[in-house]
């Protein structure tokens, strides 16, 4: 059980539910967090009797959705000040490269006037990082990094960083149109305390973005910016573009030759969906110098079977429990079991995939709730001018995650 919390995190007004936070190592060697967290009567209510909640029991649901933080409305442009001003930068040294595993690339919570909900946002990272992940990322796809400010962009991930503790891994995503600017936000993800980057090959100009522009760009990222790069493939946001394993390859090379040897490129985030890809980069590069991550759980024992790193995956969000029992298992040797499960949450994710809307709505279901967050599904809509998801498509999403959502708060009530 988790002890009760002691006042903390100045400037905001109360405690979080957040404290200190000892690292742990998995037997796979990912990097662990078990928070000194009290949890809520009603959250453990919830744990114990999963599947009436599935339907959304009101008086259950009501209790859980009771706020631990209790702030009024003018407290948060303070808030937003504070996080920026008293950021926790990481206090020990980093694996070089992003230790494997699940890495959960968290949604943005929203106030009602579409400004950052940082409270609410706090508890989303606390619960996400004590869910047995090796790691979160924060300013992704999946946080609406593009329709963020730059200001917003360093506070979430301060915020990530206060809400986590100083060692647990945090990656954030610094993708923008040049080199320069994509430097700035680097500049600004190390201050707030990040381990790494995850960087988006510029693709505005996607026929004039050829692979020699490419590798061009990503030279001079690696080369001056402070933190460890991961790179990060995803033509469906870059306008097409597509890194094909050569190029990829050329890119931890030209680092490594510019870099003594050692390069300053650790890793890749592959949304393209390609388990060949996956094949070759692992055949070419070390697990121990560059990690090889998918970019969906639903291909995630594929992946590890062709040598990846684990996954970096938007349904992370919502079940981040079932998605991190997935690669225990099958790193543990226990593969029949990690197959069934891996079927289950690749059923469930389905409906997910037509975009963050959906994803932001599923999370609002389990994960959000079981992070003690008042009214998730006003949070967690998407930023203006996109819209959440019909009544008809969240019906779909409600049907399509009950076996998955019972199963996760069967393991999660297992962890408590």
């Amino acid at each position: 059980m988790y002890p009760s919390v002691p006042e903390s995190l100045s400037g905001l007004g109360g405690w979080l539910g957040i404290a200190a936070w000892p690292q742990a190592q998995a037997i796979d060697c990912r990097a662990q967090a078990e928070p000194s967290v009290r949890v809520p009567s009603a959250e453990a209510e919830m744990l114990r009797q999963p599947s009436r909640h599935i339907g959304f029991d009101p008086e259950i649901l009501k209790l859980l959705c009771k706020p631990r933080l209790h702030l009024i409305a003018n407290r948060q442009t303070d808030i937003i000040a504070s996080m920026a001003v008293n950021q926790v930068p990481s206090t020990t040294t980093p694996p070089a490269v992003p230790p494997a595993g699940v890495w959960c690339p968290a949604v943005t919570c929203f106030t009602d006037n579409d400004e950052l909900d940082l409270a609410a946002q706090s508890k989303y990272f606390a619960h996400l990082s004590r869910s047995g992940l090796a790691g979160l990322v924060v300013m992704g796809t999946n946080s609406e990094a593009m329709l963020l400010t730059r200001e917003e962009r360093s506070q979430l991930i301060a915020t990530a960083r206060q809400a986590v503790g100083p060692k647990f891994p945090l990656m954030a995503g610094v993708g923008a149109h040049s080199t320069k600017q994509t430097l700035q936000l680097a500049e600004d993800a190390a201050a707030a305390g990040a381990d790494y980057l995850l960087v988006l090959p510029p693709a505005y100009f996607g026929k004039a973005t050829t692979m020699a522009t490419v590798r061009r760009f990503f030279a001079r990222v690696a080369a001056e910016a402070a933190l460890p790069v991961v790179i990060y493939n995803f033509p469906g946001v870059c306008n097409g573009v597509d890194m094909d394993s050569d190029t990829m390859t050329a890119i931890v090379r030209d680092s490594a030759r510019a870099n003594g040897g050692r390069s300053r490129v650790v890793g890749v985030k592959l949304t393209c969906g390609s388990v060949g890809k996956i094949t070759r980069l692992a055949a070419q590069h070390r697990p121990e110098d560059f990690a090889v991550f998918g970019g969906q759980s639903d291909f995630l024992i594929g992946g590890l079977a062709a040598g990846s790193a684990g996954c970096i995956a938007a349904f992370a969000n919502v079940c981040p429990r079932l998605t991190a029992e997935i690669y225990s298992l099958y790193v543990g040797g226990e593969r029949q079991r990690a197959m069934e499960l891996q079927r289950l949450a690749a059923l469930a994710e389905s409906p997910c995939k037509s975009g963050i809307a959906a994803t932001k709505f599923a999370a609002t279901l389990f994960s959000a709730r079981l992070a003690g967050i008042e009214d998730p599904e006003a949070k967690f809509r998407p930023r203006h001018p996109y819209e959440e998801p019909s009544e008809a498509a969240k019906d779909a999403v409600r049907e399509a995650l009950k076996e998955a959502g019972e199963m996760e708060y069967m393991l999660q009530k297992s962890s408590v």
